[in-house]
């Protein structure tokens, strides 16, 4: 039975079976929200320390901070996608990522954006080791590259529109403050959305 699950993950579904299951728009949309999110916090986080007072060169590093940590994150998961799954891998990055954003609404000193810096870059670094291969646990290989491409596309969609929103957010009301709660929000969506993903059928 494991050999034959095996070669069934081998060939895994086309990309025209993918694309009829709700497994594959769930995970479409949960990497929207996600990528809506992480893309909001790498372009402006750095202004958002200067416009709470932090001088330039200190809310620099907090960028490095988040690309530093970012590689154990991705160490870390990559080992425990092998021993709790992709699934639960990824629903404990959105908990971590809600859990630093509510922290973020808080922090005003150096030392709380670095620790924010330093969770938020390891969920960061975790959420693209996962992507792949979950995209491959529910669809196979046969078509896994178009699959995972067109999830990177739905990354770059959020992507797109979320650093205009927290860019209009600030426009609008001088602070960052409810974009963030933006990104809370639709961070708590993805989980959602992963949460209501169904363990793929190994038979």
């Amino acid at each position: 039975e494991e050999s034959s699950g095996s070669n069934l993950a081998e060939m895994g579904t086309t990309f025209r079976e993918a694309l009829r299951t709700r497994q594959f728009w769930t995970l479409w949309f949960a990497n929207v929200a996600l990528v809506f999110c992480l893309m909001i916090i790498m372009l402006h986080i750095v202004p958002h320390a200067g416009d709470i007072g932090i001088p330039p060169t200190a809310a620099a590093g907090i960028l490095s901070t988040i690309g530093g940590i970012s590689m154990v994150g991705r160490f870390i998961i990559g080992n425990a996608i092998d021993r709790i799954g992709n699934r639960n891998c990824m629903i404990l990055c959105f908990i971590l990522l809600i859990g630093v954003l509510l922290w973020l609404q808080l922090a005003e000193n150096l030392w709380m954006l670095y620790l924010f810096a330093a969770v938020y870059g390891f969920t960061h670094g975790g959420f693209f080791t996962v992507i792949s291969p979950i995209v491959a646990e529910y669809f196979g290989l046969r078509s896994h590259g178009l699959l995972f491409g067109i999830a990177v596309f739905a990354g770059t969609v959020g992507g797109f529109f979320g650093p205009i929103f927290a860019g209009y957010i600030f426009d609008t009301t001088a602070s960052y403050r409810i974009a963030f709660w933006g990104c809370i929000c639709t961070s708590a969506i993805g989980l959602g959305l992963i949460l209501s993903l169904k363990p793929p059928k190994q038979q």
